[in-house]
C-alpha cells in the first residue's frame, strides 16, 4: 500500500497498518475493503467508477465476481464507517457508475515514522523467570514502554507540527489562488444554481478581502465538469493555490466541504466540513473565506474585511432568488439576462431593502442592449436608478459602483464622474476583474494607452479564460496597431468559444489593413454570422465588405443599422463606420454628430477603436465638433 495517513472527520485511515481509527475505536480492515477505502479517500470528492475500483482490488490476472465482491466490500466499508447507503455521509452511491467520497481528506505521511517509533523491541530469549518477578518486570517495562511511546508520540507530534509550520511558511508565500466551481452533490435536482453562488460568493469575498490575484468567476466555471489535474489547472490558470470542494443542499440545511492544494506540489494544505442551516448561509461563507484567507496568506489586508460578515441576516428566499438571478446573468444571453431581470425583481419584491439585489438588477440592465435589441436609454436609465438605489442601501457594493462608470462612459451626461465610480469599485475590489475591463475602456478614450493596455492586461491576468476580455483585449492591440499580439488575443477568444463573432470582426480589420483582402471578407462574413443582431458586429462587417467592394451587402448592413439606431438600440456610430467604407464621408459626420447630441456611446473619443476614421482628423467638421465637446466638458 503506501505510508501515508488519511484523516477525515473523526477518522484516521493507516494504510500499512490496515486500521481504522476514531477516538473510541479501532477497526482492522480486509485487503479488498482496505484497497477500496483507500481508493475512495485518495480521490475525494470526486467519483471513481466501479472499473476503478476492479483494477484497483484485483490484478488483471484474477477472475472474480467483480461486482459481488465490490459490493461486499462497500459493505463492510460502511460499517466501519458506521455510514448507510440511504442516508451517507461519507460514500455517495453514483447509480450505474460508482462511488464518491463526499467530505474533505488531509493526507499525512508520517505513518511509517509513528509506526517504527511506537512498536515495541522483541524480549531476549533467556531462562525462564517467575511469575512474580515476572510480572514485576512487565510493569516496570509497561512504564517504560509507556515513556518511550509517549515520548516516540511526541517526537511524531513535534514532526507534525514542523511540518505544518512548514506548510504554512509554505502558504504564506502564496501569491494566487483559484476557487474551482463547488460540486453540486444535493439529493435532489436543480441545485446548480446554489452551488455556483457559493462558489462566487467565496470567490468575492476573498477578492476582496486577499492582497493577492483571485481568479474570477468567469474562467474558473470552464473547469466545472472537468477531471484535468490539479496542477494542470493551476498551470492554465496561472495561481500557486486551487480551493475545491463540494455543495449538499436538503431543505434547509446545507453542508460545505472544502480543501485547500499547494498546486505547485500538489500538496493539500487544509480540509474543512461546514453544516449549517441555510439561514446562517453567508456566516457560514465568510466563514470559510475567513479560513482559506488565514492557511494562504495569514493576514488579510487592514482596510478589508468580509462584508458578508458584517451583514444583516438576510431571508433565505431572498437570497436564492438573488443566486438565480447573478446564475442566469452569468451565461450572457439575451434570455438570460430577461430572467435575470425577473429574478432581482422577485428578490427586491421580498425585500426592498437588499442591496445586493438592486446592484445584481443594475448589472443586467447594464448589459441588456448589448445582446437584445432594446431601447438602450430606457435600459440605461433603469440600470442607473437600480446601481444608485444599491449605493443607497450599502456604499461598499463594488458591481454597483462599476456599473455607474459603465454607463457613464456609454451616455456621457459627465465623464468626470466616471473615472471615480470605477476606482472606487477598484479600491472595494481590487481583484474585480470587469472593473479593471471597463475601465480599460475610459482609459483607451482618454488616450491614455499604456495605462489601458496594462488595465485590460490586468484583467485578463484576473480573468484568462474570459472571452470577451480576451477578444476586447485584442481590440486594444488592434487599436495601437499592435497586430501579431491582437491576433493571439482574438484566436484564445475564438478558441474559448467558437461561436462568438466580435473577434472575427476584428480580425478582418487586421487583415484589411495588412493586405490579405480574401481572409478579411472570409473573417467579416464569420463574425456576421454568428452575431446577426449585434451592432459593433454588423458595423464593423459592413464597413470590411464596403471597403473590398462589396457595396451591395454592405448597404443592406447599412441599412439594417439605421433602423436599430431609429430603434434607439444602436449607437449611430456603427452607421458612421459603414458610410466611411463607402466613401460618404459627409453622411459619417452626420451620423457622427447625431451621436454627440444624442448623447449616446462614448463620443468622439471612442472612435479611435476603429482606424477608419483616422482620416476625419483634417476635416474641418470634425475639428469644430470635437471643440464645441472639449467646450462643453470643461
Amino acid at each position: 500500500m503506501n505510508d501515508r495517513i488519511y484523516r477525515f472527520d473523526k477518522f484516521e485511515l493507516l494504510s500499512d497498518e490496515g486500521e481504522l481509527r476514531s477516538s473510541d475505536s479501532c477497526v482492522q480492515l480486509q485487503d479488498k475493503p482496505l484497497r477500496l477505502l483507500t481508493a475512495l479517500v485518495e480521490n475525494s470528492q470526486h467519483m471513481v467508477t466501479r472499473d476503478q475500483l476492479r483494477e484497483r482490488m484485483w490484478d488483471s490476472e484474477t477472475f472474480v465476481d467483480y461486482d459481488q465482491g465490490i459490493n461486499v466490500a462497500m459493505k463492510k466499508v460502511r460499517e466501519a464507517l458506521g455510514d448507510s447507503a440511504e442516508n451517507p455521509k461519507f460514500i455517495q452511491t453514483v447509480a450505474k457508475k460508482g462511488y464518491r467520497f463526499l467530505v474533505p481528506v488531509e493526507v499525512i505521511y508520517a505513518a511509517r515514522i509513528a509506526s517504527a517509533v511506537s512498536k515495541p523491541r522483541p524480549a531476549a530469549s533467556g531462562p525462564a523467570i517467575p511469575n512474580a518477578v515476572a510480572d514485576s518486570r512487565n510493569s516496570v517495562r509497561q512504564r517504560w514502554l509507556f515513556a518511550i511511546s509517549a515520548a516516540a508520540a511526541f517526537s511524531v507530534l513535534a514532526f507534525w507540527l514542523v511540518k505544518v509550520q512548514a506548510q504554512n511558511h509554505h502558504a504564506a508565500q502564496i501569491h494566487s489562488l483559484a476557487v474551482l466551481p463547488l460540486r453540486d452533490l444535493s439529493p435532489e435536482s436543480g441545485q446548480e444554481y446554489f452551488a455556483d453562488g457559493i462558489t462566487e460568493e467565496v470567490i468575492t469575498n476573498l477578492a476582496q478581502s486577499l492582497p493577492l490575484r483571485v481568479i474570477s468567476r468567469t474562467s474558473v466555471m470552464r473547469y466545472k465538469q472537468t477531471n484535468e489535474p490539479i496542477t494542470q489547472i493551476a498551470r492554465e490558470l496561472g495561481v500557486e493555490a486551487i480551493v475545491e470542494g463540494a455543495v449538499a443542499r436538503s431543505g434547509d440545511r446545507v453542508t460545505v466541504t472544502v480543501q485547500l492544494i499547494d498546486a505547485t506540489e500538489d500538496r493539500h494544505l487544509w480540509a474543512q466540513r461546514y453544516d449549517r442551516n441555510l439561514g446562517d448561509l453567508l456566516g457560514m461563507e465568510a466563514e470559510l473565506s475567513q479560513e482559506i484567507a488565514r492557511q494562504v496568506g495569514g493576514k488579510l489586508s487592514s482596510q478589508r474585511n468580509f462584508k458578508t460578515g458584517q451583514s444583516r441576516p438576510v431571508n433565505p428566499q431572498v437570497y436564492d432568488l438573488c443566486l438565480m438571478g447573478r446564475f442566469h446573468w452569468n451565461k450572457r444571453t439575451a434570455t438570460d439576462l430577461a430572467k435575470s431581470v425577473e429574478y432581482f425583481q422577485q428578490a427586491i419584491a421580498r425585500d426592498p431593502t437588499y442591496a445586493p439585489a438592486y446592484a445584481g438588477l443594475a448589472n443586467a440592465y447594464a448589459l441588456l442592449p448589448s445582446y437584445d435589441s432594446v431601447g438602450v436609454r430606457d435600459s440605461y436609465a433603469k440600470a442607473e436608478a437600480a446601481a444608485h438605489h444599491a449605493l443607497e442601501l450599502d456604499d461598499t457594493m463594488a458591481e454597483a459602483h462599476a456599473t455607474l462608470g459603465l454607463l457613464g462612459l456609454n451616455s456621457r451626461p459627465d465623464w468626470k464622474k466616471v473615472e471615480p465610480e470605477f476606482r472606487r469599485a477598484l479600491d472595494l475590489n481590487p481583484n474585480y476583474a470587469t472593473a479593471h475591463h471597463w475601465y480599460a475602456f475610459y482609459q483607451l478614450f482618454s488616450g491614455r494607452l499604456a495605462e489601458a493596455l496594462a488595465e485590460i492586461e490586468m484583467a485578463r491576468r484576473l480573468d484568462p479564460l474570459a472571452v470577451i476580455i480576451n477578444a476586447d483585449q485584442g481590440e486594444f492591440l488592434y487599436a495601437v496597431r499592435r497586430y501579431e499580439e491582437a491576433e493571439v488575443r482574438l484566436r484564445q477568444a475564438i478558441e474559448l468559444a467558437p461561436d462568438f463573432g466580435q473577434p472575427h470582426e476584428t480580425l478582418a480589420l487586421i487583415a484589411l489593413e495588412t493586405g490579405h483582402t480574401s481572409e478579411a471578407l472570409q473573417e467579416a462574413r464569420a463574425g456576421l454570422a454568428l452575431a446577426t443582431t449585434n451592432p459593433r458586429t454588423i458595423g464593423e462587417a459592413g464597413y470590411i465588405l464596403a471597403a473590398t467592394g462589396q457595396t451591395g451587402e454592405a448597404r443592406k448592413l447599412l441599412a439594417t443599422v439605421k433602423d436599430m439606431v431609429r430603434q434607439g438600440s444602436a449607437d449611430p456610430v456603427f452607421a458612421a463606420l459603414i458610410h466611411m467604407g463607402l466613401g460618404q464621408r459627409s453622411d459619417a459626420m452626420d451620423a457622427i454628430e447625431v451621436t454627440v447630441n444624442a448623447k449616446m456611446g462614448a463620443g468622439l473619443e471612442s472612435l479611435m477603436q476603429w482606424h477608419a476614421f483616422d482620416e476625419l482628423d483634417a476635416d474641418p467638421r470634425y475639428q469644430n465638433l470635437l471643440a464645441r465637446m472639449n467646450e462643453t466638458r470643461n
